[in-house]
């Protein structure tokens, strides 16, 4: 089964399915917040449920995690250059959790930012 993608700032987002590890090494570390109102999140509704539907525009099929909870391969050039978990904070807290390894060659910032335009510009 074939997954979608999507696209922003030279980088390509697509669900893993499969646990995907990084093509280029040593893999470095990502963890970062990202406001939900930065990303086009903010609302009344569940965090999990807004981000889901983001998702589920951005890839063209349904997709939906009741902790908002998504797995996503990161490619640039058709090697993954991050494997990263994209997550609602525990607690109720109103804020996405990023975390997961990258290539050396992809900032943490540019992977950020990369996110939250395609976020943003689905709405």
């Amino acid at each position: 089964m074939t997954t979608g993608f999507f696209e922003a700032r030279g980088l390509r987002f697509r669900l893993d399915r499969e646990g995907v590890l990084v093509s280029e090494g040593p893999a470095r570390p990502v963890q970062a917040r990202i406001d939900p109102d930065e990303a086009g999140l903010g609302g009344d509704e569940p965090l999990a449920e807004l981000l889901g539907r983001r998702l589920s525009a951005l890839l063209g099929a349904p997709v939906s995690d009741e902790e908002g909870t998504f797995d996503l391969a990161v490619e640039r050039e058709r090697a993954v250059v991050a494997a990263v978990q994209l997550s609602c904070g525990e607690d109720d807290e109103d804020v996405l959790d990023l975390l997961g390894e990258r290539a050396p060659s992809l900032p943490v910032r540019a992977l950020v930012e990369a996110l939250i335009e395609a976020l943003r510009g689905s709405g």
